[in-house]
């Protein structure tokens, strides 16, 4: 049978009132009460009657999330982390993908907003395109962007430094005596193109040059990293050194070179980015930059939550920077100890 506010109640020992205040976020309930209560709701599994809460609330308690590519596991991880804070708030989630297509995420956000509370988006969008989001956001659209971000859009935002990110990569493989290091960019995302401007801020800085011819544009994805190397080994002879926009660009990188006789770590020192949870498991385990799917994704969920519920600060929407990590594995040839090393700050 469901669980009722009555169970919880009794678990507690406390009245149903006193339950149902503190889901609904009473202020007469205070901080500790309603933690103790969300935690006991969580652990028995409690399901609100989403129909009724509604109808009294004139509210759906139902928030959308959309994403690049569903079959992405980096998102996988991140949306996780968003109904681990969601579902006991009592909200559930319509998930849409854009499948990387700026009118299919226009159309699944338009369609979304008639039905939703609030969404949290991963745009496609280029990061001056901000018109449309614009609007929305002034007709009182309330929303969160994750991962990708709009550096011109005034909503609330989470996400890494990716110009950080590309510095470290990068750095990490001059420190390792490289000079010739290649790029596998990304596709025409801010996350692409701030990676590869951090993976150019880091030549300059040790005054390498920047040789365009270093440089291969690819996707996001394992098939188009692999298809982006084998058009650079038939074209020509591949650097000492490659940063790849992410993981999987890196590892259908490395399929390719292993298909030629050549090793990651050996013959070509790789660098991906994101940590996804297989690349420590490949034959040659994959150097990367971490940092926590989870804190991104429930980071906006709780920012989300407070635009519904008015608690939001009035000022400067606030944009979270989650910290990085260096992780050192085999594929750019150089194995630390502990197998990670914290990112020095900015």
């Amino acid at each position: 049978m469901p669980v009722t506010l009555a169970d919880i109640a009794r678990e507690l020992g406390v009245s149903k009132m006193t339950v149902s205040r503190a889901i609904n976020d009473n202020p007469l309930i205070s901080s500790e009460t309603r933690a103790r209560v969300l935690e006991v709701a969580r652990r028995m599994n409690y399901q609100p009657n989403q129909h009724a809460r509604a109808l009294a609330t004139n509210r759906s308690y139902l928030i959308g999330v959309i994403v690049p590519d569903l079959m992405n596991l980096y998102f996988a991880e991140v949306m996780r982390a968003i109904e681990s804070i969601t579902r006991p708030a009592g909200f559930q989630l319509l998930i849409c993908s854009s499948e990387e297509d700026i009118t299919r995420e226009l159309d699944e956000v338009e369609a979304l907003l008639q039905r939703t509370d609030g969404l949290i988006i991963s745009s496609v969008f280029p990061p001056t395109e901000t018109k449309p989001y614009r609007k929305m956001i002034k007709d009182g659209a309330k929303m969160v962007l994750v991962d990708r971000t709009m550096k011109q859009l005034s909503c609330p935002a989470v996400a890494t430094d990716n110009v950080q990110v590309g510095r470290l990569a990068t750095e990490h493989l001059i420190r390792l005596g490289h000079r010739r290091i290649g790029h596998l960019r990304g596709d025409g995302s801010s996350v692409s193109a701030d990676r590869f401007e951090g993976y150019k801020q880091a030549l300059a800085k040790r005054k390498l040059r920047f040789e365009k011819t270093l440089v291969r544009e690819c996707g996001l994805l394992e098939a188009e990293g692999y298809e982006a190397m084998r058009s650079w080994l038939a074209e020509s002879e591949v650097p000492e050194a490659i940063f790849a926009v992410n993981d999987p660009a890196a590892i259908g990188a490395m399929q390719a070179l292993e298909e030629v006789g050549l090793r990651a770590g050996k013959d070509v020192a790789l660098v991906g980015a994101g940590n996804i949870h297989y690349g420590a498991m490949l034959r040659v385990p994959l150097t990367t930059i971490s940092w926590s799917r989870r804190d991104m994704g429930q980071n906006a969920a709780n920012l989300l939550i407070q635009l519904i519920e008015g608690k939001s600060d009035s000022g400067k929407p606030q944009h979270i920077t989650l910290p990085l990590e260096l992780v050192i594995r085999d594929s750019c040839g150089a194995r630390a100890k502990a197998g990670t090393r914290t990112a020095p700050a900015n």
